[in-house]
């Protein structure tokens, strides 16, 4: 294997790349931060994933102000097809995949690659902090270094740690600096799944790496919170997390090793899929998930069947041993159980919930078997004020959706063909009354994207922000 460190470190090329979609509302702080590193010797890869709103032209504006910057434009496939594209493109001795809604400290570049030339390393990781973009404020990012579980050696590797090393970071790309031969050599892709698509790629390269060395300087801002960020939407996804994880057994057990690597990855398994099922709000995808995991994920991933002290959280093995015990609606008065300590009488609360499950389990197979179209109300912030545009059959079910709901304001309905609609339930307005409107958010309830992206174009054409236009794609959860 040849490395170059014989070299000064300001002749070293560091490729940063950047997938982008949709982001323009943040591109710019993220662009100014990258540009003004310390380090100068870059290049910054934006791959525009298919962008419909002024993404690419704000990138070709800093093109024209710094040569540096090189933008490539694909269809949309999601942020691991467009970091792979990135790095093929990419000439650096050394890179990083940054995310275009985080922005980041100045001297990001030059501390990780000092650490990497001066330790010789294959991988760098740096400290990192979270910005909620709803609250305007910063927070802890639980997770993302582990520092009570590094060695006590400055450059480490999974001999040193093989029954931890995947939690010793999370598995997120963009706190981490590559050696770009370590990975050309060990063959480490990006998935093309939605979500949940650089995990596979940080595990199999810290499996992998022979040197790993740790910056323990928060010098990346982590947007969270973020409406229009396609993490928002990961819970009707869940079954790319599901991809990712057995994809990484598989790939783990065909580079031989699993064996060494087969606690770490247990319990890397287990707390995604924990915090999974703990996290998904609606009903539906709830008990998608909860079906496919006790029918058929925890066996095929091989997470369950180990004594309590196998798993490093005493929560984490309790859940697991409760999916494996519980039924959907067991499960769920549990939790209930648990998250409600300050209700009073809890347990008739529970009680009455086991009584009324004939009512539940009926709406759950209306959920399943009917012909409508299910507002996502999870993915929008509390007490936002919203305004349909199109009253056909997503509108008209969102609107009821909308109607019933104690979180949103529902400002008005849209439709260029207003006068079509007779209806005493609601009053169709003409596209134009949205410019004396108040309101946080445009919906466009329309099942297919190009519908969608025409109707985009429209919205921006009457000067309505971008970051205030949503859409939710209906076709990818299905008619319910």
């Amino acid at each position: 294997m040849s490395r170059t460190y014989g070299v000064t470190m300001d002749e070293i090329k560091v490729s940063v790349i950047v997938p982008v979609y949709n982001g323009e509302t943040y591109l710019e702080e993220c662009m100014e931060s990258i540009l003004s590193q310390s380090y100068q010797n870059i290049e910054v890869i934006f791959v525009d994933d298919g962008s419909t709103d002024r993404s690419a032209e704000r990138i070709q504006s800093f093109q024209e102000r710094d040569h540096r910057v090189e933008l490539i434009r694909q269809t949309n496939q999601y942020a691991g097809i467009a970091r792979n594209r990135g790095f093929d493109a990419a000439t650096g001795e050394y890179v990083i995949f940054l995310d275009a809604d985080d922005y980041f400290d100045s001297s990001l570049v030059e501390k990780m690659v000092s650490a990497m030339q001066r330790n010789h390393a294959d991988i760098a990781i740096c400290k990192s902090r979270g910005f909620d973009e709803k609250a305007k404020k910063e927070h802890q990012l639980a997770g993302a270094l582990n520092l009570e579980l590094l060695p006590e050696k400055e450059v480490f590797s999974k001999e040193d740690v093989p029954e931890h090393i995947f939690q010793l970071t999370a598995g997120w790309a963009w706190d981490k600096m590559y050696r770009a031969g370590f990975i050309r050599e060990k063959n480490l892709r990006f998935q093309g799944t939605r979500v949940a698509n650089d995990e596979l790629f940080v595990d199999l390269s810290l499996g992998e790496a022979e040197a790993i060395v740790a910056v323990r300087d928060e010098l990346v801002i982590h947007r969270t919170n973020v409406i229009t960020s396609i993490e928002y939407t990961r819970e009707r996804f869940w079954h790319c997390g599901y991809e990712m994880l057995a994809e990484e057994k598989k790939e783990l057990e065909s580079r031989g090793l699993f064996p060494m690597l087969k606690r770490s990855f247990v319990n890397r398994a287990a707390k995604y899929i924990t915090w999974n099922v703990c996290s998904i709000t609606t009903a539906e995808y709830f008990s998608e998930y909860y079906s496919f995991l006790t029918e058929r994920a925890i066996e095929e991933l091989e997470i369950v069947g180990y004594p309590s002290e196998y798993y490093d959280d005493p929560f984490v093995c309790e859940t697991l041993h409760r999916i494996e015990k519980l039924s959907e609606i067991e499960f769920l008065c549990t939790r209930i159980r648990e998250l409600n300590q300050t209700v009073e009488e809890r347990d008739l609360y529970v009680q009455e919930l086991l009584s009324d499950m004939g009512c539940l389990q009926e709406r759950m197979r209306w959920m399943k078997e009917g012909k409508r179209w299910i507002f996502p109300d999870s993915l929008m912030p509390d007490g936002a004020r919203v305004v349909i545009y199109g009253f056909g059959d997503v509108g008209s079910d969102w609107f009821e959706d909308i109607q019933r709901s104690w979180r949103m304001k529902l400002v008005m309905v849209v439709d260029k063909n207003y006068d079509r609609f007779e209806t005493d339930a609601v009053k169709i307005h003409p596209v134009e009354d949205v410019d004396g409107a108040e309101y946080d958010y445009i919906l466009i309830a329309v099942n297919e994207k190009e519908t969608a992206d025409e109707i985009r174009g429209v919205l921006t054409g009457r000067k309505i922000a971008p970051e205030k236009i949503l859409w939710f794609d209906p076709s990818e959860r299905g008619t319910k």
